[in-house]
């Protein structure tokens, strides 16, 4: 029942070195297919990342009926025609995040799951790791005492002026990119801490949102800072694609203390999860070391024993939905037009 996942990939693109590629030397899925623009370039890349054959073209691959999933790492703006695409011929995606450039091409895309024999997972790889699983413990098991706040901070250098990431017509700037995954963890930790911690019925609304546009393009964004609450805990968010340095840090802080992954995104970068403890004698720091095996890895275990299951669960959809939703508020919010869709209905 959970036999390797025979994997097929539309685009020859740099998140696939490690989200597909290097994953699956780590859980021994069959890298079957991959598709290009360039049929030539796919062909090479086939060949040195050890997939099975290079399809003739986007449409060939998700026409293969061989294949067990479907793996998306196209342009942002590209997501959502190519998951539903797929899901239009039957197959199971993986579609790298964000699954649409707006709530309203989110919820088209979301239909057509109502009518395809696939499913498709939005690649929040990090919700699966074991350190997230064990900071919620720690803040359940009241480590760190009432919650007070929860702060994500999501920066990284400029990748550079010709990356797709700085295209508004390719649905990039940060939040897209980056300040998705602040948003999601915080949903995330909506549901896992509800009734524990958080009050069960808290929702993640937002405050203020601000800005810093891109030099070359101010409808794209470089840096949020975004302004929230679940009930009456204070959450934030800061993320920037003009940072002079990495931060992928995720922090609870409670009335006794506060727990922090420095890399929650890709903790096997960075294995430490950090509970620090106050009391009258002062500050006590606890380190643990996480699992190092990757984040990649472990989502591609989940996708592979739900697929085979035959699980449709809603929970992650509902999760990537509201996602969608936050990131069309902060934008608003903060003055920039949404990203534009491409899905017709």
């Amino acid at each position: 029942m959970n036999a390797p996942l025979r994997i097929g990939m539309l685009g020859a693109s740099r998140i696939a070195d490690v989200s597909i590629i290097a994953a699956t030397e780590e859980t021994d899925d069959v890298r079957a297919a991959v598709a290009a623009r360039d049929p030539e370039r796919a062909k090479r890349y086939a060949a040195e990342r050890g997939f099975e054959s290079a399809a003739e073209s986007y449409e060939s691959l998700i026409a293969d009926d061989s294949l067990d999933l479907v793996y998306i790492g196209l342009p942002n703006a590209l997501h959502a025609e190519w998951t539903a695409r797929a899901l239009a011929a039957g197959r199971n995606v993986l579609v790298e995040k964000p699954m649409a450039a707006n709530l309203a091409e989110f919820d088209r895309v979301a239909a057509r799951l109502e009518h395809s024999r696939g499913w498709a997972w939005e690649a929040f790889h990090y919700a699966d790791h074991p350190g997230m699983h064990r900071l919620i413990s720690q803040v359940r098991d009241g480590a760190i005492g009432e919650i007070r706040s929860i702060d994500v901070q999501m920066d990284m250098p400029d990748p550079g002026a010709e990356d797709p990431r700085w295209s508004f017509d390719l649905a990039g700037g940060v939040m897209m990119d980056l300040g998705c995954y602040a948003v999601n963890a915080l949903l995330l930790l909506r549901e896992a801490l509800a009734g524990a911690g958080l009050p069960g019925n808290a929702e993640l609304e937002l405050d203020s949102a601000r800005a810093e546009p891109y030099e070359a393009d101010a409808r794209v964004d470089a840096t949020v800072v975004a302004e929230m609450h679940l009930g009456g805990v204070a959450a934030s968010i800061h993320t920037s694609m003009e940072s002079p340095e990495w931060n992928f840090g995720l922090r609870v802080s409670g009335s006794l203390g506060e727990v922090v992954l420095p890399n929650f995104v890709k903790p096997q970068e960075d294995g430490r999860l950090i509970v620090r403890s106050t009391s009258g004698a002062g500050v006590e720091e606890r380190i643990e070391q996480l699992d190092t095996t990757s984040s990649y890895a472990y989502q591609l275990g989940r996708v592979r024993a739900a697929l085979r299951n035959g699980e449709r669960s809603r929970i992650e959809l509902d999760r990537s939905r509201r996602t969608m939703q936050m990131i069309d508020a902060i934008y608003t919010g903060a003055g920039l037009p949404l990203r534009p869709a491409r899905l017709a209905d």
